[in-house]
């Protein structure tokens, strides 16, 4: 008897094995993206975590260890293809990724501000802010498990499910405008006059569109589908930045701020926005990793070379 129940046993384990295995991709992106909303939700709305130091940290690590965790188990040779957690170019993608986060954050996010002080409205106050002093370190766990949620499930995971249905191009534009939507919560979390509300949301939801579109380019053409390690560092990097180094009197809240009170800065910053993220496009839409990887072998390699000569250069005028 007890050998006839584990011979029973074992078929239903390894048909639940196939089931999950076998499941569509995009039906497993749209169960991931449920869960993630829900939570996001529930933390945002019912909980209230974005007020208190905490933030809403169970809503980033939690769905993002589900999607890990079910696709070890069951699919784990498609973590790098689908989730794009490889380690395929570490140094050239962690490189363009801090480039790319630190040229947003600056020319974007600080640049705005300073521009507008300097040659809009010199009476304009431009103090460096720096929000949450005692906790900056664990902000930035914070934005780097955000990150890798986001990622993994916006450009890796429904991106590349999208593509099993629709072209490379239509699912770069849905999942970015599935991430734009991620976003809406904050300015109805925030409150405030219906009309006020409504342009907070559009604001956030183009923002974070037009970034989506971004990463999701760098992902699919300049990285070929092979790693996000650069995206999340970028997104890291913007985010951290942007909640807690601040410039100016510009109100601050719940969430990414990309909501201005000044006219005059908001329309600064677009033409910021549009000129960075013009060439960001540009770049990432025509060239490949590969060939930033090469570029930067040659410099190193020519600056290699020429240290010798200069060294002999030197010490040929030390003698004489």
């Amino acid at each position: 008897m007890v050998q006839a129940t584990i011979q029973e046993s074992a078929p239903s384990k390894k048909e639940k094995h196939s089931f999950w295995s076998s499941m569509n991709l995009l039906t497993i992106s749209g169960i991931m993206l449920i869960i993630g909303i829900v939570w996001r939700i529930v933390d945002q709305f019912v909980l209230g975590l974005g007020d208190t130091w905490l933030n809403i940290m169970p809503s980033k690590i939690f769905p993002f260890l589900i999607i890990v965790v079910f696709f070890w188990k069951y699919r784990r040779h498609e973590i790098d293809s689908v989730l794009g957690l490889s380690r395929n170019q570490m140094r050239v993608q962690l490189a363009v990724g801090m480039v790319m986060g630190l040229m947003i954050s600056v020319l974007i996010d600080i640049g705005g501000t300073v521009v507008y002080g300097l040659l809009v409205d010199p009476t304009y106050p431009l103090d460096l802010h720096i929000l949450n002093v005692n906790l900056l370190g664990y902000m930035f766990l914070f934005f780097l498990t955000n990150a890798f949620l986001e990622e993994t499930l916006f450009r890796g995971l429904l991106q590349n499910a999208l593509k099993t249905r629709v072209s490379a191009n239509v699912a770069i534009v849905l999942s970015a405008v599935a991430f734009g939507f991620w976003h809406a919560g904050w300015p109805l979390l925030n409150g405030g006059p219906v009309s006020e509300v409504l342009m907070q949301v559009s604001m956030m939801v183009f923002f974070t569109t037009i970034l989506g579109l971004l990463f999701g380019i760098y992902y699919e053409r300049f990285s070929s589908g092979q790693s996000l390690t650069g995206v999340i560092v970028a997104h890291t990097i913007f985010n951290f930045v942007n909640e807690n180094f601040k410039i100016g009197p510009e109100p601050s809240m719940q969430g990414p701020d990309m909501v201005f009170s000044t006219p005059g800065i908001l329309g600064v910053t677009l033409v910021m926005f549009f000129l960075t993220f013009s060439v960001f496009f540009f770049v990432f839409g025509r060239y490949k990793i590969e060939q930033v990887s090469m570029l930067w072998k040659r410099i190193t390699e020519k600056t290699r070379n020429m240290l010798p000569s200069l060294s002999r250069t030197e010490a040929a005028v030390n003698d004489n």
